[in-house]
């Protein structure tokens, strides 16, 4: 991690208003001077095309390669929250996020972020054109992004977000998702006329789009499983919303993602997977014990494919075991052990415990339905999660074209699929009725080691009670989104599936105090808002459930699932 980055930034004005200052860099003044264009376009249409890239890659920030922010906007929280992701680096002397001590100058990154290179760069682009193409797509991208922000901290600024002025309203949790559902349904109208009309021009998408890859009807398939996520978190707060919405996006024409269909995902030759720094170069990041146990448990041969095992990473060329705490190797290369989340660790000591595994090169369908060799990709959205979000809405009496049982089981295949796993092992996945999350044991220090929690098994079982099977969909969704850990993290607060592993040493403050063998339920607003925009972030804290408090749970996370 760059040294600098765990400073506290100390900034005079609040970070909606920087936002608003803020000119979008890849949008640059010589446009006028370019006298030639492959694709027809007009001068005012290159402006608006060129807006499109600092919102793709802000969404799972990685904007100009910059690393760091990532590990900040999402890393340091929702991969470990999640239960993915552990840190092998004794952050402000072992007493960071990862043991619940907060920290202000990490906290308010994804705020940052979601304002910056979201929020501008769409408002700029909706100011400049009025397409629908165009104007349908920022919509889908400016959900995509907000949303997470607002699953990160409750109310934020949005619908009067980017209009100037010395202060701004924050929209509470259910208006935004109410407006995050109006604009999808409009996106999702205006694409599919175009399509329909055969007037969706795929050369018009081909300067921006590494997403979709200029294919419509996958930005429109795209939209309707986000609607469709979005949908199952409301499934408790907002029934009948729920019901209605996921039903339409499902049943839609051009429905929504299904096998055969790409992940979305940002592909560009040009960027890297953050993690990529952050595991390998910075040394940060490694496997959770949550998901090696629970991988271990199943047999799950994702294992290898997520998780390196002990010994992977060398040094001054050798492989490294782990050692006891008097320095005495103790043969465990070659075994998948993560580290549990809030361990005080020694990263002379954790740095060899297994890592996440981002050297594997996967096959995966390209937009010509190929196969081809991906390796570099920012996920927003697999294919296998709409199969998981349809099992739920088929459990809950929803209209989601399957049964649970069937769209459960797809989904697994899915994710097996995804990997080049075979059909034989997927038929023996699924008939595990045994297999529960392995107990976890620390080598180096026996005090953080803990039994399994999760006792859910794989098969199938109709004679379950409703919230048995949900439990089942929720542990096989978590494991095939992986590593997106923010929205793992926030359907993990939402149902409270899979049992993780609770932080070994939860040092939260008595102010902010998080009960022993609870979770994070959100981050606290940024600082520097709390001082210059004091009055509107006092509101947004009247808007909660409790307190601006990592404890208080968000608007959809009820506590219950039914």
């Amino acid at each position: 991690m760059k040294k600098n980055i765990i400073k506290q930034v100390k900034n005079t004005l609040p970070l909606w208003a920087v936002a608003f200052m803020v000119g979008v860099t890849a949008c640059t003044d010589n446009f006028e001077n370019i006298n030639t264009n492959p694709n027809g376009m007009d001068v005012s249409q290159v402006k608006v095309t060129s807006r499109f890239n600092q919102p793709i890659v802000g969404v799972y920030n990685n904007y100009q390669n910059k690393n760091y922010e990532f590990q900040l906007q999402q890393n340091l929280n929702a991969d470990m929250f999640s239960g993915y992701m552990a840190t092998g680096t004794a952050f402000n002397g072992n007493s960071n996020n990862a043991m619940y001590a907060m920290m202000d100058g990490w906290n308010g990154e994804a705020f940052r972020d979601g304002m910056l290179y979201v929020m501008k760069p769409i408002s700029e682009i909706l100011k400049s054109t009025d397409a629908k193409d165009y104007t349908a797509i920022a919509k889908i991208i400016r959900v995509q992004g907000m949303h997470r922000v607002a699953d990160i901290y409750g109310a934020i600024p949005y619908s009067k977000a980017m209009q100037g002025g010395s202060s701004v309203p924050y929209d509470d949790l259910e208006t935004l998702y109410t407006t995050f559902l109006s604009e999808l349904e409009e996106a999702v109208n205006d694409l599919t006329s175009l399509v329909d009309a055969g007037e969706a021009e795929a050369n018009r998408l081909n300067s921006f789009d590494i997403v979709c890859g200029s294919d419509f009807k996958q930005w429109i398939r795209f939209a309707n499983t986000l609607r469709l996520r979005l949908a199952v978190r409301l499934s408790v707060v907002k029934p009948e919303l729920a019901k209605s919405t996921a039903e339409a996006a499902v049943n839609h024409k051009y429905g929504v993602l299904v096998a055969g269909n790409p992940n979305v995902q940002v592909i560009d030759a040009s960027l890297q997977n953050p993690l990529n720094e952050i595991v390998v170069n910075y040394n940060d990041m490694r496997a959770s014990a949550s998901m090696v146990c629970m991988l271990k448990g199943y047999d799950d041969p994702r294992l290898p494919v997520y998780v390196t095992p002990v010994g992977w990473f060398k040094i001054d060329g050798k492989q490294q075991d782990i050692v006891d705490k008097n320095g005495n190797a103790l043969n465990k290369i070659g075994q998948y052990i993560g580290i549990r989340q809030g361990t005080i660790v020694d990263k002379n000591v954790y740095q060899v415990y297994s890592s996440v595994n981002l050297s594997t090169e996967t096959k995966m369908a390209d937009y010509t339905g190929n196969k081809t060799q991906i390796s570099n990709h920012l996920p927003w959205m697999k294919v296998a999660e709409a199969y998981f979000l349809r099992a739920e809405g088929a459990l809950r009496g929803w209209n989601m074209g399957g049964s649970a049982k069937d769209l459960y089981e797809q989904g697994i295949k899915v994710s097996f699929d995804e990997y080049a796993i075979p059909a034989s092992e997927y038929e023996k996945y699924i008939a595990n009725e045994t297999g529960v999350c392995a107990d976890f044991e620390d080598p180096h220090n026996a005090a953080n080691s803990i039994k399994g929690i999760d006792k859910c098994t794989v098969k199938w079982n109709d004679g379950a009670t409703n919230e048995e099977k949900l439990h089942k969909i929720i542990n096989q969704k978590w494991i095939a989104m992986y590593p997106e850990g923010q929205e793992a993290w926030s359907e993990f607060r939402r149902t409270g599936y899979p049992n993780i592993f609770p932080v070994a040493n939860n040092l939260s403050a008595d102010t902010w105090k998080i009960p022993d063998g609870e979770f994070i339920k959100r981050l606290p607003y940024p600082k520097n808002d709390k001082d210059s925009n004091a009055e509107e972030v006092e509101k947004a804290v009247s808007l909660l459930n409790g307190p601006d408090s990592p404890a208080t749970r968000i608007w959809w996370d009820t506590g219950r699932n039914f």
